[in-house]
């Protein structure tokens, strides 16, 4: 699997309507709250040989939840028109979004080298569902850092005081291209991990 998954199916045509830097800013910050309660889940996230398959169907349901509230800013944003005035709050919450999802995709390639580990005292179903569920998690997690990408170049696309920010948002772009390449590669890790433990069944 892709870094692309269903998630681009779930994308609705977003109504077309002036964003609210107060409103985006708060849905921003709240993304924040959510991201680093996930990240923290996934941090204490022990996999054991007996309870692993459930272990991961837990953290897949957190991801989805809250994938559908980066799909519901995102499609604000996507479906926005008009210009505003882009804050240093905005900049700060979309620099800390890319750091959640790379410490997503790290704390994941983490996991699946725990079901390497794990793998020889697994029963085959055990592993066959972790296997499943990691190869998901690959996927929407590596999806949520394209559409945060997205919504980034849309902000700063919108923003009319460019001139005044501009060293802070190009600060903010390359964070984001740094942050996008270690998501893609711990992404396509896990993926490797998972792809080599299936060429040894």
């Amino acid at each position: 699997a892709g870094i692309a998954g269903s998630f681009i199916a779930l994308s609705a045509a977003p109504a077309q309507a002036a964003l609210s830097p107060a409103t985006l800013g708060t849905d921003l910050n709240n993304l924040v709250l959510k991201g680093n309660s996930l990240v923290a889940t996934l941090t204490i996230t022990k996999l054991t040989s007996v309870g692993a398959a459930s272990q991961l169907s837990q953290l897949e349901s957190s991801v989805a939840s809250y994938q559908q509230s980066v799909l519901a800013v995102y499609n604000s944003v996507a479906g926005a028109t008009g210009t505003f005035s882009v804050s240093n709050d905005v900049l700060m919450a979309l620099q800390n979004l890319a750091a959640i999802n790379t410490a997503l995709s790290v704390g994941l390639q983490g996991l699946s080298v725990s079901v390497v580990t794990l793998k020889p005292t697994m029963f085959l179903s055990t592993f066959q569902s972790s296997q499943a569920t990691i190869l998901r998690l690959s996927d929407d997690i590596g999806e949520m850092a394209n559409r945060i990408l997205d919504m980034a170049n849309k902000i700063l696309v919108m923003a009319d005081n460019i001139g005044l920010m501009a060293d802070r948002i190009l600060a903010t772009q390359v964070i984001q291209s740094a942050n996008l390449k270690v998501i893609v590669d711990a992404v396509l890790q896990t993926q490797v991990n998972m792809i080599l433990l299936s060429a040894a069944l």
